[in-house]
């Protein structure tokens, strides 16, 4: 089963980067004979801003990267009326007519959520759509290409701090125009989840992997990576096995878990996650106290004493075991 790297976190916050305070949601994509690792990065502006690190796949090994680019490739609208002048985050990658067509959550400070577009020729240097947003009232976006199809999922959410998450899809013939008089209810809570975050997709032997946040208690702060499996991107059938779970009070990722993207290369998968957690070891009385809040609460002591990160975990095996 999937194991946690030993040395994780493998993207951690960085003093004097764009992801000193948070490094997180992490997006792996095969383009223009390299792979491209897009990830979110909050610095002491306290806005979300995308990056990207790239490696050679012979040198790749999941854990160092041959390149960060210094800057944010996508940074957030100056004009606070922009439906992306708070946060960018949340990556989807996917290529379209030898494109890279970067999917993201934007954030405002006057409007409400929305996924929004931004196209790249090279992967690094990217253009927002010129009608962003396009999709509203949406988080969270992750995309598939099935028989010439673009299938773009994202979650919506009901009012209130207790309301829960649910997964849609849109099908578009060009991956810009997405007609919402055709999105689905595609995943919803059950008896063994309050609520859903961050649908990852991934794409073996006929066979689409969806890894997401299986919320116990809270609307979106997972306590666990759970595994659902479809044919079609329509039907989808949950395993009650469980990928990865939080780590023990006082780590790293103590607090919950999201954005579970899985790569293979050769004979393992990898799995990246976003983990949040205070890392203080509890030596403390204060220490103790920031954990528990960490552990107890939905994003208890974020920013403030608790962190996101990114994290690596692997598997060797199949991933049908996880149905069995």
């Amino acid at each position: 089963m999937f194991n946690k790297y030993i040395n994780n976190p493998v993207i951690k916050r960085t003093p004097g980067t764009f992801y000193s305070k948070y490094a997180a949601n992490p997006d792996i994509l095969e383009f223009d004979n390299k792979l491209f690792f897009y990830f979110r990065g909050q610095d002491h502006n306290n806005h979300d801003q995308m990056g990207v690190a790239t490696s050679s796949f012979e040198a790749f090994n999941g854990v160092t990267w041959e390149h960060i680019e210094k800057e944010p490739i996508l940074k957030v609208n100056s004009d606070a009326k922009a439906y992306d002048s708070n946060h960018i985050l949340d990556p989807a990658a996917v290529v379209i007519d030898k494109k890279v067509y970067l999917y993201y959550s934007a954030h405002s400070l006057e409007m409400p959520h929305s996924v929004s577009l931004a196209i790249s020729e090279d992967g690094i240097h990217f253009e927002k759509y010129k009608n962003n947003p396009i999709i509203h009232n949406a988080v969270v976006p992750e995309v598939v290409i099935k028989d010439g199809m673009i299938y773009l999922f994202y979650q919506r959410w009901t009012a209130g701090s207790k309301g829960v998450s649910k997964f849609y899809v849109c099908p578009s013939t060009n991956g810009i125009d997405f007609d919402i008089s055709k999105e689905r209810v595609v995943f919803e809570p059950d008896e063994l989840s309050h609520s859903l975050s961050t649908n990852r997709i991934f794409y073996e032997d006929g066979v689409y992997y969806s890894f997401f946040g299986n919320n116990e208690r809270f609307k979106d702060y997972p306590e666990s990576i759970g595994i659902s499996r479809s044919t079609d991107l329509l039907n989808w059938e949950k395993s009650s096995n469980t990928i990865i779970r939080r780590g023990n009070p006082g780590s790293w990722d103590e607090g919950a878990l999201w954005f579970a993207t899985v790569y293979k290369h050769k004979d393992t998968y990898y799995l990246w996650y976003e983990g949040t957690g205070t890392d203080n070891r509890r030596i403390t009385q204060d220490d103790i106290e920031a954990s528990d809040k960490a552990v107890s609460e939905s994003y208890g002591g974020y920013g403030k004493t608790s962190f996101s990160q990114i994290g690596m975990a692997t598997f060797q095996g199949k991933l049908t075991d996880y149905f069995k």
